[in-house]
C-alpha cells in the first residue's frame, strides 16, 4: 500500500504535467469525503479564507512553513522580502517549491540546525491536524516552541469539531482517521486531528504557550496565535 502522502504527491506530479484537472480524494473514518482540486495547492492570497488571509498578514521576520505544499504561503511571503524556510516531506512539493523560488527547503524539522530559531512558524490548512491526536498535539507543540525565538509566534488553523457526531468510541470527534486517493489508488490511512480553541488553549498551556484567536470563520476554521505565557502569569 503506497504511504499516506503519496496519492498527493502523485496529483502534485500530474498537475505540473499538464493535468489542469487533477484532483486528490480524502475521506475520514467519520465518513466525510471531499474531492480537493490540486489546483487549491497553488491559489493565491486573494482566494485564501479569512484565516489564511491573516496568517500571512501576521507573519515577520524569519519564517518557518511546516506543511509548505507547492508554496502558497512560501511564495507570497518572500514576495514581501521575509525570510522563508520551508519544511515539506513530498518530493513533488519540494520541486515545486525550488522551482517557485524557495530556496531554502527541509524535509522536516528534523533537518533544522542546532540553534536554528524563527520569528514565525506557520503551520496552515488545518496544520494542527499533523500531531495526529489530542496526545500527540503537546510534543507538537513542544517542538515548534523549541525553535521559535522568545518574542515569536506560531501561526495555525483548525477547524472546530465539537458539533460533529460523536464517534461512539471514546474518542474525541476531532480526531479522525483519514486517506488520500488519486488515479484509484489509496494511501494507507494516518491519524488527523481537528481541535477546538478552548482545547487548543488547554494542551498549550501546558508547554508554555498561550493562545489567542486572530480570525473565525462561519464553519468552524479559525486561527491561532500561540506565543510564550509571560513569566508569573497564570496558567
Amino acid at each position: 500500500m503506497p504511504s499516506p502522502w503519496t496519492p498527493l504527491d502523485e496529483a502534485l506530479r500530474s498537475f505540473r504535467a499538464g493535468n489542469a484537472s487533477a484532483t486528490v480524494l480524502m475521506r475520514t473514518d467519520a465518513g466525510g469525503s471531499e474531492e480537493v482540486p490540486v489546483a487549491l495547492f497553488f491559489r493565491s492570497p486573494d482566494d485564501m479564507g479569512a484565516a489564511e488571509r491573516e496568517a500571512l498578514r501576521l507573519a515577520r521576520g524569519r519564517v518557518l512553513d511546516v506543511g509548505a505544499g507547492p508554496g502558497a504561503h512560501a511564495v507570497p511571503l518572500l514576495g514581501r522580502g521575509l525570510d522563508v524556510t520551508a519544511v515539506e516531506i513530498l518530493p513533488e512539493a519540494r520541486a515545486v517549491l525550488r522551482s517557485r523560488g524557495v530556496e531554502d527547503v527541509r524535509t522536516g524539522v528534523g533537518a533544522l540546525r542546532p540553534g536554528e530559531l524563527f520569528d514565525t512558524i506557520l503551520v496552515l490548512m488545518n496544520g494542527l491536524g499533523l500531531s495526529g491526536s489530542l496526545g500527540g498535539l503537546e510534543p507538537f507543540l513542544e517542538g515548534l516552541a523549541a525553535v521559535l525565538v522568545e518574542e515569536g509566534q506560531i501561526l495555525a488553523d483548525s477547524t472546530d469539531p465539537r458539533s460533529w457526531e460523536d464517534p461512539g468510541d471514546g474518542r474525541y470527534p476531532g480526531e479522525v482517521h483519514m486517506q488520500l486517493g488519486f488515479g484509484g489508488r489509496w494511501g494507507e490511512p494516518f491519524p488527523f486531528l481537528f481541535v477546538d480553541a478552548d482545547t487548543l488553549r488547554s494542551i498549550a498551556s501546558r508547554t508554555g504557550l498561550e493562545v489567542s484567536v486572530a480570525s473565525e470563520e462561519e464553519d468552524g476554521r479559525y486561527l491561532a496565535r500561540l506565543t510564550r505565557r509571560a513569566p508569573g502569569a497564570p496558567r
